[in-house]
């Protein structure tokens, strides 16, 4: 699918889910010119990358009626202050403005469901077969010798992301300005929410992080509380939630 087309059937999709109109600007002023040469976005697809508009604050303000669609089985406490911490819904609203009126790429790899021994692997929905994964070869690269998405720690994974954004920029794949992460929460609960509900039909959860001003990350294990739905959020702190946790890329403005 060419970009222009791309960008137009998807920019549609998001003007009739949040009602709005022509003339409502989903990508902000400021965002710079994207470009994504043809041999660029090809390589991509092996990965299964696919681009995204993220709609600007002014288009679509992140308030309650945004919540109330985007996250309508968020627990009870979802906008209450933590304890000594700010609230999930406040911690979306300061990670997600990075974002807003941006044009990102998210991965669209099938999750799996849980098996044994943490032993399942991205690219089937019962998560037997190793080799659907497209991201396979890079796990033994950075470390993760398990050969899974799942059981792995925050050193392990930001070794990862760092083969992988060494290895696409020295092929050309990657965009000027952007970057290889993992797929942000309130990203990732769009995208799945408007354009890949299947990835609400496995129970599994997935790894989401947003840094603060000091570069230092909070990760948030993501994922469904019901079929079509993408409200469950829950911050992840032991070693024994994150080997829970597997995780799917995208591809941000730096």
């Amino acid at each position: 699918m060419a970009m222009a087309q791309w960008l137009e059937e998807r920019s549609q999709k998001l003007r009739e889910f949040f009602g709005l109109g022509a003339e409502a600007q989903l990508i902000r002023a400021d965002a710079g010119r994207f470009e994504l040469r043809s041999e660029a976005e090809e390589g991509l697809r092996h990965f299964h990358m696919e681009w995204h508009v993220v709609p600007s604050a002014e288009a679509v303000p992140l308030d309650d009626d945004y919540f109330s669609r985007l996250y309508p089985a968020a627990p009870r406490d979802f906008s209450e202050p933590r304890e000594h911490k700010a609230s999930y819904q406040d911690e979306i609203k300061r990670g997600h403005e990075k974002h807003q009126g941006t044009i990102v790429a998210v991965e669209t790899t099938a999750k799996p469901r849980y098996l044994p021994g943490n032993r399942q692997f991205y690219g089937t929905l019962y998560g037997h077969d190793a080799s659907a994964d497209p991201l396979a070869p890079y796990m033994g690269r950075a470390g993760m010798m398990n050969g899974t998405r799942y059981d792995h720690n925050y050193l392990s994974l930001r070794e990862f992301l760092s083969v992988v954004n060494e290895d696409w920029r020295a092929r050309g794949l990657m965009p000027a300005g952007y970057r290889a992460t993992v797929c942000p929460p309130a990203v990732f609960n769009l995208v799945g929410t408007l354009f890949h509900t299947e990835w609400s039909e496995t129970e599994t959860l997935e790894l989401g992080f947003y840094r603060d001003t000091s570069g230092n990350a909070t990760c948030y294990a993501v994922g469904p509380n019901a079929r079509g739905d993408f409200s469950y959020i829950n911050e992840v702190e032991g070693e024994g939630e994150w080997s829970l946790v597997g995780f799917r890329l995208a591809l941000v403005p730096e």
